[in-house]
């Protein structure tokens, strides 16, 4: 079953759209732990990995419970930030974006066990690896449709990519355990567009015609995989260090799209004639453009593919009660696609073949660092841990250039009745999303209850060039991110 030119189109622009614009606040691929805890140590965690997370860190971790207990967060996103928009290099305007997104993020469950003599510790859990939430403008195709530089097309996506973590954690040799976990990746990210085209012309009697047409997106895109998480841990008296891999995996995309297409011609809703229309001035490409269309695309399949990913922390407690930590990790993003499925086959038995068509977006490979430190104060009331942390932020962005999209659309549009029209092409150079979180946090700990808040403050900036080395627009993000952790001890 070959699929059809507007599905792919579609498909191109989706992740296009993921890669080029969104993905500094869309896919960022931080799958991190969840917590307070860690939160506030700045996800140095890796050599930590000693509470009710740990299934969602290192699940060598695991090993050190012999009690059952839960955990389980909720955070709050409060997005903040603007973009300035440039045209020929000057600044012409700037739109603040924001919102809010909360929800639980972590949910553990542990348990000890004993298997002929030996602990085992069990952890089944849920994590809300990051949130989504992005704005973005910019001018489609200013060339065809008037010298207006102001932008013609606003993006807002949201959604988040979680995982369920069925694992465990063992000793293995004295004090180095080992620890495994399967993590199923599940989610949804919605991205809404609104574009505006216009045009104006005189018609043979020498009337000004104005021609506008405003295109509203809605794509819906859920989001399955799995892979594995192998973490070795080595604890010492005063030392501890840690090692996490985990393995590539293909992140299956199903996509559903709808497009509806208004057009006015004089304020007028645009009904086009076919091929026998025809207006002085205006060429068969602006045809095409001004119409009314509803598309509705179901099922379109994706595979992004995830990297291998290694992290090694250390920690250290220069007291009995101040702990430092310091993690690296490295995302091997360069080289890896995204493949749209082009086509598939279904023989007499009814087994399914499907054939993708890989597209490169072009990433690079990430290196993270974060920093954390925990001070903890016993009163006579609970212990009081204080917590701060840094992070440096980078995402695997690449380099789009020259990319002309097709479209499909029903027959009979346009001077020559044909069936194709240009959706609208990309044609510039992205710098990678870069910047920094600083994190700060506390907790109330009881002896069978534990009580954390974390607050996360991160800056990122993007600078976006034409293919002329021109500055198209500057995108500023100012995020907060509340997080509050219950662990109880059974």
């Amino acid at each position: 079953m070959k699929l059809s030119l507007s599905k792919s189109a579609i498909l191109v622009v989706l992740f296009l759209t993921t890669t080029a614009f969104a993905q500094q606040q869309g896919l960022s691929f931080n799958f991190f732990g969840g917590g307070a805890r860690s939160e506030g140590m700045g996800q140095a965690f890796l050599a930590v990995s000693d509470d009710g997370t740990a299934g969602s860190w290192n699940p060598a971790g695991l090993y050190i419970h012999e009690k059952t207990l839960m955990n389980f967060s909720y955070s709050y996103l409060i997005p903040r930030g603007k973009l300035d928009y440039y045209h020929n290099g000057a600044l012409l305007n700037s739109f603040d974006h924001d919102g809010e997104y909360g929800g639980i993020n972590n949910w553990h469950f542990i348990s000890p066990l004993r298997l002929k003599g030996h602990h085992f510790v069990l952890n089944m859990g849920y994590t809300r690896n990051f949130d989504t939430y992005s704005k973005f403008a910019e001018n489609l195709m200013p060339e065809r449709f008037g010298d207006n530089p102001e932008p013609n097309a606003f993006y807002d996506r949201y959604g988040s990519i979680n995982t369920v973590n069925v694992g465990f954690g063992t000793r293995i040799y004295k004090q180095l355990s080992f620890g495994l976990t399967g993590n199923i990746y599940y989610g949804k990210v919605v991205t809404e567009e609104y574009r505006h085209f216009y045009d104006s012309t005189m018609e043979e009697d020498l009337i000004p015609v104005v021609y506008e047409s405003d295109i509203r997106v809605y794509d819906s895109s859920a989001y399955t995989g799995f892979n594995i998480t192998m973490g070795l841990l080595y604890t010492g008296e005063k030392v501890r260090a840690g090692l996490v891999v985990k393995t590539p995996f293909d992140l299956e995309g199903e996509a559903d799209s709808t497009t509806v297409w208004l057009s006015t011609k004089n304020g007028v809703p645009y009904l086009t004639g076919g091929a026998d229309e025809y207006v002085v001035g205006v060429d068969t490409f602006s045809l095409k453009m001004f119409h009314n269309d509803t598309a509705y695309v179901d099922d379109m399949t994706s595979q992004l593919e995830m990297p291998f990913v290694i992290g090694a922390g250390l920690a250290y407690n220069v007291r009995d009660n101040w702990l430092l930590s310091a993690d690296v990790e490295y995302r091997a993003f360069q080289g890896r696609q995204i493949k749209l499925l082009d086509s598939l086959y279904l023989d007499a038995d009814g087994d399914r073949t499907e054939f993708y068509t890989p597209f490169d977006p072009n990433w690079s490979d990430v290196w993270q660092f974060r920093l954390g430190t925990e001070y903890v104060f016993n009163t006579s009331f609970a212990q009081i841990p204080v917590r701060v942390g840094y992070r440096n932020e980078e995402f695997p962005e690449g380099s789009i250039r020259d990319v002309g999209i097709i479209y499909e659309g029903q027959k009979g549009i346009g001077v020559n009745n044909d069936s194709t029209r240009i959706f609208y092409r990309f044609d510039y150079d992205q710098n990678k999303v870069v910047g920094y979180s600083l994190a700060l946090g506390f907790g109330l700990h009881f002896t069978q209850i534990m009580l954390d808040f974390a607050y996360t403050y991160s800056s990122y900036e993007q600078e976006i060039y034409t293919d002329q080395n021109i500055l198209l627009g500057k995108n500023e993000w100012k995020d907060h991110h509340i997080n509050l952790s219950f662990t109880g001890y059974f």
